[in-house]
């Protein structure tokens, strides 16, 4: 199967970024229509409910990038060959194991926000199968079969569109439903990594597998994780203190205008698992050259997602809001939410591509040292708008947090890049970089 990452010049780059967004923007447009349906059909205090479960299942997407997803495609593209066979074999039998605690904690959580026990367990199994199908698909592009990646998405896509009219016709909103059709698309979206990825994930694992993940979490996952969970604080810092202070009900409205500038997420995300292993495989072969330019690529293409989701969320709210907020989301609320979510987005597409340039290199301990403070910044003006202005400002405090993170983000790429072409110690030492 071709390499897209391989293809040259502009067509290469818009074949190469068809085939990694069409899968992400086809599964994140079929979650978008299910959070539509429920926003319609669930009162406040449910939607918001639901929306908190769904930021926690993409924080653990969260935590499988750094403690697996963005060590694989450097470990798949260094060392010997035998360290690039038994290192992936190590990340599946970890998170296999991993995933199994996701699922208590994902049900554990329900159970606190009053979900019903059997959809509170729906959503815990769907988070614990999406977190195997999120490395799945990092594993296919890291070893070159970006396209079964692909197929995933659509597959997924596909079952849960399905899923979702089903829950439509019987008329009533029904959260067993829509979780059940998120569990069962995920675990279908599966199937297109074929026999030979599933045997190595469910039926290959060993205990012995799981020794090597010290030498692992040593080099890449532990800076990786504390980057992780700072950026989630940095990024969904008002999820958390809004819905813990003053409950689902007044988190929905917040959760409700970020529906606006979901594409922006999804073009971000999407384009960065794929760039990442590009750029990996790029600073492997020392083409230093070519990885920077993947960076500059990654921005216009951000760029251009920005500016059509503002003109798509003017038209929204100019002619026809009504479309999809229910009457109880007060416009106004609606409109400074999006001004404020698309101030968030632009900050975050700033620092991606040399966020993604980092960690395709190896250097997440600057990563880390960033998210941190901005995590800092970010709680702390949290905490500051909403006791003195309400939730709606205090989106506020996440578009503080997201600048500082980019400030710091871009001068360790600046650091890095300086780096190379002075020859000093590169991608295979994060300890060695100078702070």
């Amino acid at each position: 199967m071709t390499d897209p990452g391989r293809q040259t010049g502009l067509h290469g780059k818009i074949f190469r970024y068809g085939i990694s967004a069409v899968g992400p923007i086809a599964s994140a447009g079929s979650q978008l229509l299910l959070s539509l349906m429920l926003l319609k059909m669930l009162p406040p205090d449910a939607f918001g409910s639901f929306s908190f479960l769904f930021v926690a299942s993409v924080f653990s997407w969260g935590l499988w990038s750094a403690l697996f997803c963005a060590p694989l495609p450097i470990l798949m593209s260094q060392g010997t060959a035998e360290d690039r066979e038994a290192a992936p074999q190590c990340i599946l039998a970890v998170s296999l194991v991993a995933s199994v605690l996701a699922l208590a904690v994902l049900f554990g959580l329900g159970l606190l926000l009053k979900v019903p026990p059997l959809a509170a367990f729906l959503f815990a199994a769907y988070g614990a199968v999406a977190l195997i199908r999120w490395l799945a698909r990092a594993y296919g592009y890291a070893s070159g079969h970006p396209l079964r990646t692909t197929a995933s998405d659509v597959t997924y896509s596909v079952a849960l569109v399905a899923g979702v009219g089903l829950v439509m016709l019987t008329g009533h909103p029904s959260l067993d439903l829509a979780y059940a059709a998120l569990l069962l698309a995920a675990a279908l979206g599966l199937l297109p990594f074929g026999r030979a990825y599933l045997a190595k994930q469910f039926l290959h694992p060993r205990v012995r597998d799981a020794a090597g993940y010290a030498a692992i979490w040593r080099q890449h996952s532990g800076w990786s994780l504390l980057g992780v969970l700072t950026t989630e604080a940095t990024a969904n810092a008002h999820a958390y203190i809004v819905t813990g202070l003053q409950g689902p009900s007044a988190f929905a409205p917040l959760a409700a205008s970020a529906l606006m500038i979901r594409p922006i997420g999804v073009a971000t995300n999407a384009l960065s698992e794929f760039e990442r292993a590009q750029m990996a495989r790029q600073i492997g072969e020392r083409r230093f050259a070519a990885a920077i330019g993947s960076v500059r690529t990654f921005r216009l293409a951000l760029i251009a997602v920005w500016v059509a989701t503002a003109i798509a969320i003017g038209l929204l709210l100019a002619f026809d809001p009504r479309l999809i907020f229910p009457a109880h989301y007060p416009l106004h609320f609606l409109a400074v939410g999006a001004l404020l979510w698309l101030a968030v987005a632009g900050m975050r597409l700033i620092r991606a591509p040399e966020s993604a340039l980092l960690q395709a290199a190896g250097q997440f301990r600057p990563l880390a040292y960033a998210s941190v403070l901005s995590a800092v910044v970010s709680i702390a003006t949290v905490v500051l708008l909403l006791v003195t202005v309400g939730p709606l400002w205090s989106i506020g405090g996440i578009f503080l947090g997201e600048a500082v993170f980019a400030c710091w983000t871009w001068v360790q790429a600046h650091r890095w890049r300086q780096a190379q072409g002075d020859g000093a110690p590169t991608l295979n030492h994060p300890r060695e970089v100078v702070l």
